[in-house]
């Protein structure tokens, strides 16, 4: 018999971390498929079977999570009692690892580097890899990201992080083998707190935030054109979130005029998302995008005003320059 997500969920709400239902899988003709039905018609989730929202009670994705107990429990007390539990981040930094990637290699470099990460909550996912959990400072803001997508990932091949604007699969959801996500045995909420983020670890990603979310320096090569490729011109299954940060910066960083890219990430989305992000998550991400690069571009112009007030004041100490 499955054990039952809600109290799970309720757990993860009282914490601050708002939850959603996720699609699960079902049997089909003796094997697993995604409860969203996709298969059935066609298209397979791929990566991302039960992995993704579940569109009747979370239409607006990771925007329809909530922390309040009287919707928690209807969802998975009565109307979705099987799904599986999908957890916000934002309040978060959790380290993906993902042994099919070279993540334990990875990790292993990371812990001769810094030492044993400190106990903090444990996840072995259904998939065979780990997620490790950590409270984010508030004061701190981390951005997802998925190695895969990046030309140089900070933490190295085959580890992700869910942070800001993501989410994670949390037990005791099911995966699409079958096998469940489990608490690991010494790292279980029962008997160890949620520890911070080490600050190795927030300097670590800050380092690398603006690079991450498609802030291209002006004095960085450009990324390569099959780089480019890979996010624009094939499915995107995985972190799909992410990739439309990053094509957001890219344009942005280029002039774009907010309407056109807008609609730009739209086409991308609808083409080659799979499942689409919905409308409202896309244009969120659109917009934290735009902003930020308001933010970078009126920093810029705050600095030339200062050295152009610098150079008059120098100017002004100098005096007239003398003429032969």
């Amino acid at each position: 018999m499955t054990e039952p997500v809600l109290p799970t969920a309720l757990a993860f709400a009282r914490h601050g971390h708002a939850v959603f239902p996720v699609n699960w899988p079902v049997e089909h003709k003796g094997r697993l498929i995604c409860s969203c039905g996709s298969e059935l018609r066609g298209r397979p989730c791929s990566k991302n079977a039960a992995k993704h929202p579940y569109g009747k009670l979370a239409p607006h994705g990771l925007r329809s999570a909530t922390t309040e107990a009287g919707i928690i429990k209807h969802w998975f007390g009565y109307q979705a009692p099987q799904a599986n539990l999908g957890v916000v981040t934002d309040r978060l930094v959790v380290v993906d690892v993902d042994p099919r990637h070279g993540g334990d290699e990875s990790f292993a470099a990371i812990e001769r580097e810094h030492g044993e990460l400190p106990p903090t909550w444990r996840v072995l996912t259904g998939g065979g890899g780990e997620h490790i959990l950590f409270g984010c400072p508030d004061d701190i803001e981390v951005t997802s990201f998925a190695a895969e997508q990046m030309e140089k990932a900070p933490l190295g091949p085959g580890i992700d992080i869910r942070a800001r604007d993501g989410y994670i699969v949390a037990p005791p959801s099911r995966h699409i083998s079958g096998r469940p996500y489990a608490w690991s045995v010494d790292h279980h909420p029962k008997d160890v707190d949620l520890a911070p983020a080490p600050d190795w670890l927030i300097a670590r990603l800050q380092a690398r935030i603006s690079s991450s979310a498609g802030d291209i320096a002006p004095n960085k090569e450009p990324l390569p054109s099959d780089f480019w490729e890979r996010l624009t011109r094939q499915p995107i299954t995985e972190y799909r979130d992410m990739a439309a940060a990053r094509i957001a910066g890219h344009l942005f960083r280029h002039h774009c005029d907010y309407m056109l890219a807008l609609g730009l990430l739209h086409a991308w989305n609808s083409a080659w998302c799979k499942p689409p992000l919905g409308y409202y998550e896309l244009a969120r991400i659109v917009d934290r995008i735009a902003g930020r690069e308001a933010e970078r571009i009126e920093r810029q112009l705050g600095l030339a005003d200062e050295e152009r007030a610098t150079d008059g004041a120098t100017t002004l100490r100098r005096g007239p320059r003398a003429t032969a």
